[in-house]
Parts: structure tokens; sequence; C-alpha cells
């Protein structure tokens, strides 16, 4: 486990990171959603002693990992957004290095090879290759030597769509031994990927927990209702409902999109009563489907973990 506590990082009187806790557990992929400048590399350098905070710790199974000796520092993977290599090594060479610089046996270039599908490229120059088999080769470096846990940069950046599908699989392999934390500014990767989310803005925390909880609180409870004709009278007056918004739709049919107060039961049943007892037609009653974008466009709302 992974587990970062009160980190925080300034750079002059920029503050960068400020006070950000969360963490990352076995099993499980854990991602860092928010905009370009949200403080994610800052935090992830941090989390890998690339970076010292100014204030915080991070601790890897329990230890602190700016205090451990290497052997515990070994257990962490660190793959860096611009997923570095030596272009003039071919693969198999690159992986050799590596193991040698992490003291661990040749044997396990085998089995890193085999995880990122990398055999039919082992005797290739690096500097050759795609940019996803490029990924994958700093990707095989990153676990050459078996981490505990494993922290990826903005690893999708730069794929194709197919390149993404691939990778994003070999992830949530990977996350079956192992804790993954991977930063993203895309809500599509958090939502393929991720089982826990941490959101930041402006270097803070400002939503956690795993991805249903955080979805279901950005959709709020919210109903959707399409009706052949405006709803909004046929609405007025049934409890449980803090606002209706209305917008019109073709051929005379409207779409109200209905927010319950926060502690009301389920409003479906009253509203199609309602409705049909206004001579309405209606086509749609349910609830919106919710999305992580709003983490994202309202990052000034907390969401408790």
């Amino acid at each position: 486990m992974l587990e970062a506590k009160g980190l925080t990082r300034r750079f002059g009187a920029l503050l960068a990171v400020d006070d950000v806790s969360f963490t990352a557990q076995r099993g499980r992929v854990t991602g860092m959603l928010g905009p370009n400048g949200a403080g994610k590399t800052t935090t992830l350098r941090m989390l890998c002693g690339v970076l010292l905070p100014d204030q915080g710790t991070v601790l890897l199974d329990g230890k602190d990992l700016h205090r451990s000796p290497p052997a515990v520092r070994r257990g962490l993977g660190w793959l860096p957004d611009a997923a570095p290599a030596w272009d003039e090594l071919r693969v198999e060479q690159w992986l050799t290095l590596r193991t040698r610089l992490y003291g661990v046996d040749p044997s396990a270039i085998e089995s890193a090879l085999d995880r990122c599908d990398l055999m039919s490229v082992r005797s290739r120059i690096i500097g050759r290759l795609s940019r996803g088999f490029r990924q994958r080769v700093a990707l095989a470096a990153a676990i050459v030597h078996d981490p505990a846990v494993l922290v990826l940069d903005e690893p999708g950046t730069g794929l194709d769509p197919l390149q993404q599908r691939a990778f994003r699989a070999l992830i949530r392999e990977l996350a079956q031994d192992r804790a993954v934390l991977l930063s993203t500014h895309q809500v599509g990767d958090a939502q393929a990927i991720c089982d826990d989310l941490v959101v930041l803005s402006g270097g803070r925390v400002c939503a956690q927990g795993d991805l249903e909880t955080l979805r279901q609180s950005v959709a709020g409870g919210r109903l959707l209702l399409e009706t052949e004709g405006d709803p909004t009278e046929a609405l007025q007056g049934l409890d449980g409902i803090e606002r209706v918004q209305v917008e019109p739709l073709e051929d005379g049919w409207h779409r109200a999109t209905i927010v319950p107060h926060a502690h009301a039961d389920d409003l479906r049943s009253a509203i199609a009563a309602a409705v049909t007892a206004a001579g309405l037609k209606w086509r749609q009653l349910e609830r919106a489907v919710p999305t992580l974008d709003a983490l994202i466009d309202a990052p000034q709302s907390k969401v408790a973990p």
C-alpha cells in the first residue's frame, strides 16, 4: 500500500501541492484526476522520492519512503510521463541494464517482456519502435524488479485509440497483484481503468473515493423526464422536488431535469402519476446517467471519501 500524508510543496511563491492525503491499495487502480496544472505530476514525484516534500510523509507498506534504505524504495516502480528509455539500446539490453541497477536476477527480464507483450521486439532498437511499443518498453523497465506499487504519470498520452485500449488492459492486469497509481487529465481514462479516484484542483484534493460513489455524488439523484407538452405545471407542488429545468425538444416534446431534495424518497412513481393525471404523454422517466466530468468542471464542490 502507498499512502500520502499531508504532502505540501512550494516553488517560490507558488503553492503547487497543498496538504494532499490519500492511499493506493493493492489490487486496485487509483487514478489521480485533474486538469493540467492541478499538481498531479508534482505529487507523483514526491511519492516516488524524486522530489522531497516541504511537509508531509510518504509511506510504502507503512515505512517512510524518504527515510528508508534502498531495499524498501525498490518496492516502488515509476513511469514518468516522458516514458524514458535509452534509444540506442535494444529492448533486451535496456531491461538488462535496469536489472543491474535494481540488483535483481536477469531472469526477471523474461517475465517483464512477456507481461508487456514485447517478445516480438526484444531485439529491436528502442528508438525505432512506435510510440505504443516505446510506452510498453518503459512500463517493462518500471516493473522488471516486481514492485509492490506502480506509479504512472499520464501513461496514455500520445497513444492512438487501439494502443490506449491495449495499454489500459495491461494496467488492469498488472493491478491484480500490486497497487497501481496513475495520473490523468482525461475523464475517459479514469472511468475505463480506475477503481478509486483522487481529484486534484489547484494543488488540493477536492474529491476522493471509489468510482461508483463519486459518480453518484455527481449525479445527485437527478431524474430525466420527457413528456409531450411542458410538464412544469404538472410537477408543481410535488413534495421532494427542489427544482425543475425544462427544455423544448422537437415535435412538441420537452425534457425536464428534476433535482430532488437531498433526502427525498424515490419520486418516479409520484412523477409518473402527476404527469398522467395532467393528460401528458411521457416516454422517459429515469435516473440521470452519472459522469465524472462535473468533478473537473466544478472542482470547488468537495466530496468526502
